[in-house]
């Protein structure tokens, strides 16, 4: 089989990756917290000397991994008590999932109606000391001040959200719209809130980016398949030549 035909194909798997990719930013455009997708691609012929190297370039490539912008997003006041935007870029929230500890930039909060402070998918919000933050039920006035205190109306509580920077970030993984795995970004250091209060930070995801890289992906991807269909074409026809009679 022609080697046209892998290098064709290889670059229609890549391109449907990037259809997925472009799909899931616009599907989340306006989700606060969420920091868009861009698929990375590695040449198998340039694995053979360095295993690290991505590339946008489609040639003989599979995609690997799918890496977060952590570009922040655009701030929007909400004037909502438990809506907080973390300015330091790097910083994250610490939430409890069943999965274990996660971390995210989405600080859209709520209370539970036993006095719990969760995400807006039921994760516990993590305080200093990583225990989750808890009030009685029933305060009249509930907020979280520019420090990252938890105050009930009008006195703080003493607890205080907790949020963290890696030494990897480029380590972290997505999972879902807005939470994040740190598996291999190294130890969490616990760093000073400092939040824009009755604020959200909105999603990275620009749809008009979002729509052009749909655009060019599905353009791409069915010239590809025209290309694969024109060296199967060659190749049917060098066949026949070779099985007719002089």
């Amino acid at each position: 089989m022609s080697t046209g035909i892998w290098a064709a194909a290889s670059g229609m798997v890549g391109q449907q990756a990037a259809l997925d990719v472009a799909a899931g930013n616009i599907a989340n455009a306006n989700t606060p917290g969420f920091r868009a997708d861009r698929a990375l691609f590695r040449q198998t012929l340039v694995n053979a000397n360095n295993r690290s190297v991505p590339t946008q370039s489609l040639r003989y490539s599979v995609s690997r991994t799918v890496e977060p912008d952590r570009r922040p997003g655009q701030m929007e006041q909400t004037g909502r008590g438990l809506d907080v935007a973390l300015r330091d870029p790097n910083a994250l929230f610490v939430v409890s999932t069943t999965q274990g500890a996660r971390y995210t930039r989405a600080g859209s909060f709520q209370l539970t109606p036993d006095g719990r402070l969760t995400t807006q998918a039921g994760d516990l919000v993590m305080g200093t000391g990583h225990k989750p933050i808890a009030i009685a039920p029933g305060a009249a006035e509930v907020k979280i001040s520019p420090t990252g205190d938890l105050v009930v109306n009008g006195e703080s509580t003493g607890q205080r959200l907790l949020t963290v920077t890696f030494p990897k970030p480029d380590a972290l993984q997505k999972e879902g719209a807005v939470l994040m795995s740190a598996q291999n970004a190294g130890k969490p250091v616990a760093t000073d809130p400092d939040l824009a209060t009755g604020t959200l930070e909105l999603s990275n995801a620009s749809p008009l980016d979002g729509m052009t890289s749909l655009v060019t992906a599905s353009r791409d991807f069915e010239m590809m398949s025209k290309v694969v269909e024109a060296f199967s074409d060659i190749e049917r026809r060098a066949a026949t030549d070779i099985m007719t009679p002089k």
